[in-house]
Formats: structure tokens, C-alpha cells, sequence
């Protein structure tokens, strides 16, 4: 992989400023398999909300993180009922990290970008990351209706291998999310 420090496949996907359709190129959960989603994620890691982080152990690991769940500030990430938390993974270690975007509105796409540029981070945020330490995964269409409960949610994941201890960050480039705080510290350890 070009320039990066942890190898990966991606998945397949399609990207947009649009509602989840079937067929755009990853899942669609209706809000029960979205709750299992969380629920499954929630079973993965250990949690320290002291510090704000998610420790995760063994040589496969998986990572459900949701943009925007319901009932969470706006642009942000969620793991085990945490916002933004540092999500710590083995070095050598084969991560499956997987993002169900809960979000609704008009420019409400997500995705998560592996970098080692840290924040702050500006308004066109893609621009200054340079290039990922993982191939990025599509942006995730929002949910495709303002009740969350009837709504439909995009999925979509990648599996890459922590091949290199160090300090990263995980980050939604879309325009201004990661300005807002829509990103949190990855650490492979």
C-alpha cells in the first residue's frame, strides 16, 4: 500500500451527498439489525470511560463504530456508548473496522480516514490529512428518513492489518465534520 503504515483491502462502495438506497453499494440495515450492529459492537473491547477508550485484544479484531447515533451530539463517533474514543488495537493485530452511518440530512455522509496528522483540523480537512495509512472506504450515504425508527442505514467495512505500532487518528474528511470533532485517536500498540 502507497505510503502507508498498516495494510488493507477495502471493501466495495459507491459515494454521495444522498439517502441510503438499496444497491449503493454496501449494506442497508433496517433500525432492529442497526441496534444489533451496536449491540454486537458493544461485546468486542474493553471499555474505560475514564479515559475515554476502547482497548481491544487477541489477533482479530473488530471494530463497529456508528457515525451519529441517535441521541449523541452531532458529528461525532460512537463506540460501546462512548463519543470519539481512542480505540487501542495490537500491533499485528487484523482489524475489521466496520461504520454504520445513522445520520439524516442533506451533506450528512460519513467515513472514517486513518491518518497520523493530528488536530486541529480545518474546514476542507481532507486536504490536509495526506495520504491514509489505510484505504479509505466510501462514504456512507444518511439514513433515508428523519424517523429513526422506520429509517434505513448504510454500512460498510474494511479489513487492514496494524503492521505498524504508533499514534493515528481516525477522521471523517467530509467538509467541516472533523473541524467539528468528528474524529478520535487510534492507537496500535
Amino acid at each position: 500500500m502507497g505510503g502507508g503504515m498498516m495494510s488493507g483491502t477495502m471493501m466495495s462502495g459507491a459515494m454521495g451527498n444522498y439517502p441510503v438506497t438499496p444497491g449503493w453499494g454496501g449494506k442497508v440495515l433496517d433500525y432492529a439489525d442497526a441496534l444489533n450492529y451496536i449491540k454486537y459492537g458493544q461485546t468486542h473491547g474493553t471499555v474505560d470511560a475514564q479515559t475515554n477508550s476502547v482497548t481491544f485484544a487477541g489477533s482479530n479484531v473488530i471494530i463497529h463504530l456508528v457515525a451519529v447515533q441517535p441521541g449523541y451530539q452531532d458529528q461525532t463517533f460512537e463506540l460501546h456508548g462512548l463519543a470519539n474514543p481512542t480505540i487501542i488495537v495490537p500491533h499485528g493485530a487484523t482489524v475489521q473496522l466496520n461504520l454504520l452511518n445513522m445520520d439524516y440530512g442533506n451533506n450528512m455522509e460519513h467515513t472514517a480516514v486513518i491518518t497520523t496528522t493530528p488536530p486541529p483540523y480545518p474546514y476542507m480537512s481532507m486536504m490536509y490529512l495526506g495520504p491514509p495509512q489505510v484505504p479509505p472506504m466510501p462514504e456512507l450515504p444518511w439514513r433515508n428518513g428523519n424517523d429513526a425508527k422506520t429509517a434505513q442505514y448504510a454500512a460498510l467495512g474494511e479489513s487492514f492489518i496494524a503492521s505498524a505500532p504508533g499514534a493515528y487518528w481516525y477522521v471523517c474528511p467530509a467538509p467541516q465534520h472533523a473541524e467539528e470533532g468528528m474524529y478520535g485517536k487510534f492507537i496500535v500498540r
